[in-house]
């Protein structure tokens, strides 16, 4: 039996209820409704969106969505059909799920049952219910732990899977029936026994990552004299670039915590092909460039920070010309790797300035387009490169804010991540971004093609920024990056089929940071 809500939470729940009828949860639903909203108004993290400038329905919105995102697949998906919240709108396979009459997004939520966890990878903790069963069972058990998300009155309490009785679907056995004592008696300390451990049946995360650097180990390539890995993670694929070892060997840092045994010889190899003065190239590339050079060091410092790259970021600095200072892709690229090695502040301030300058008038806003030099017509903003420079500058602010002290001060670097930030959190299309990084030789032009993962940049932008994981603009974005991982394989795969291993790079980034971006109770405070 389910453990008894409290009365405040109860009647929490009861309004939120009241609100699923109709076209659900709207802020004009909110104007005209007889319902008690003030249930609502008092919670604590709808007061905090109001303290951030949102009229009273919008922050209600807002938190409900807020809570809806952070709770176990299941009751996420019924909550968000119930309620007609949109969190996963742009995924959606029937827009019948946010009809305007929550009859309507019943039948569509029973018929789509499986499809929508799909998308969300997850497995469905019941299997697909009856009408009867979604509206009296299932979306009462969702509704009562979305208020106890929203009170969040006990930061302990655990949301059990949802449960199903009656015999109109079948029921799934538990995968384990106790850790009780022998025969079922009593632990030795006395007392009851502890309730039996259950098991989601929705992998956890852990365990994804797990699968995935199985993934990346298989795709490793042993060449005469070289280890590492290709561009393309498809069997068979060749050749070994520095560029694409560095990511691969970055991935398994953030997938495994450290560096094992095994890649040792991947990191010797990548060392040893650093040119005579320490840079790196691309494959389409005819010497080492700033940008290649900054990303492969900032993965060998990760792995021995004790190194002394100086001399190389020396290098870096003198290759830093004009046309790099136009590419916010390549001020990026330098930006955070004199972060994360941090021995040269002069050279972070210079990137810090640089970058800021690359920024282009959009209305009231500065943001970040593809390229910002001189005659060009009318540039689009940038959803990609305006979420790399965020990320970018948010680094510059938390890991060495002494580089701060002088130019650019540290209020403007604060501010554009906040405006930038913001219009991030507003954007719906995550479509991913390719560009041509041109540079002009005194021979002929020099071009290196770069894709960018949007819905992963924007995560760590946002999350760089402030946002919880909760917050809907983070967890549509983390929808989006699942919907192009393989299970099959564990990896990501771009539209063509390809699977770039800095693609699946900059999604474990962004999946680790999503998992570390959560909000906490203070212990003793009184205040959430």
């Amino acid at each position: 039996m389910a453990e008894p809500l409290d009365p405040v939470t109860a009647g929490l729940a009861s309004v939120l209820k009241s609100l699923r009828t109709r076209a659900g949860l709207t802020e004009g639903r909110l104007a005209g409704t007889e319902i008690p909203v003030d249930v609502l108004t008092g919670l604590g993290s709808v007061r905090e969106f109001m303290a951030a400038g949102d009229t009273a329905s919008r922050a209600i919105v807002n938190a409900v969505k807020a809570a809806a995102g952070s709770l176990e697949p299941t009751y996420s998906v019924v909550v968000d059909v119930s309620l007609g919240l949109k969190l996963a709108g742009d995924l959606t396979p029937d827009p019948e799920l946010y009809a305007p009459d929550l009859g309507r997004r019943r039948v569509a939520l029973v018929e789509n049952w499986d499809r929508v966890h799909e998308l969300r990878s997850a497995v469905p903790a019941v299997p697909k219910p009856t009408l009867r069963t979604l509206r009296l069972e299932i979306e009462a058990a969702a509704f009562n732990v979305l208020a106890s998300a929203l009170t969040d009155i006990d930061s302990r309490r655990q949301f059990p899977a949802p449960q199903v009785s009656g015999t109109d679907i079948p029921q799934q056995p538990g995968p384990s029936e106790g850790i009780s004592g022998r025969d079922g008696a009593s632990w030795p300390g006395g007392g009851a026994a502890p309730p039996p451990l259950v098991r989601g049946q929705t992998p956890l995360l852990l365990q994804e990552f797990r699968r995935i650097a199985g993934a990346l180990r298989d795709a490793l390539v042993v060449e005469t004299g070289r280890t590492g890995w290709p561009h393309d993670l498809r069997k068979g694929s060749k050749p070994v670039t520095d560029l694409s070892t560095s990511y691969g060997l970055k991935a398994m840092l953030l997938l495994e915590g450290a560096l094992a045994p095994d890649l040792i010889p991947v990191v010797k190899s990548l060392s040893k092909d650093a040119s005579a003065d320490g840079g790196y190239r691309a494959r389409a590339q005819v010497a080492p460039r700033p940008e290649v050079t900054a990303t492969v060091l900032d993965t060998l410092h990760r792995i021995n920070g004790t190194a002394d790259f100086t001399h190389q970021m020396a290098a870096v600095k003198k290759e830093l010309g004009p046309f790099e200072k136009t590419r916010p892709f390549v001020l990026t690229c330098l930006l955070e790797a004199s972060v994360r090695l941090g021995g040269d502040p002069e050279l972070t301030r210079s990137l810090t300035s640089d970058l800021l300058n690359a920024r282009r008038p959009y209305g009231s806003l500065l943001l970040w387009p593809e390229k910002s030099e001189e005659g060009l017509a009318a540039p689009e903003a940038s959803i990609a490169h305006t979420a790399r420079a965020v990320r970018a500058l948010a680094l510059t602010l938390a890991l060495s804010p002494a580089t701060q002290s002088t130019e650019p001060p540290e209020a403007d670097v604060q501010a554009a991540v906040n405006h930038a930030a913001a219009w991030l959190a507003e954007q719906q299309d995550l479509s991913n971004a390719s560009e041509i990084i041109d540079r002009q030789l005194p021979d002929h032009v020099e071009q290196m093609y770069v894709r960018h993962f949007t819905a992963a940049w924007v995560v760590k932008a946002l999350v760089s920024a402030g946002l919880p994981a909760s917050h809907p603009s983070v967890s549509s974005a983390l929808a989006s990056i699942w919907n192009d991982f393989q299970p099959d394989v564990a990896l990501w795969s771009w539209s063509n089929g390809d699977l770039p291993v800095w693609m699946t790079l900059d999604a474990v980034d962004a999946l680790q940071l999503a998992a570390l971006a959560t909000t906490i109770r203070s212990v003793g405070s009184g205040v959430p």
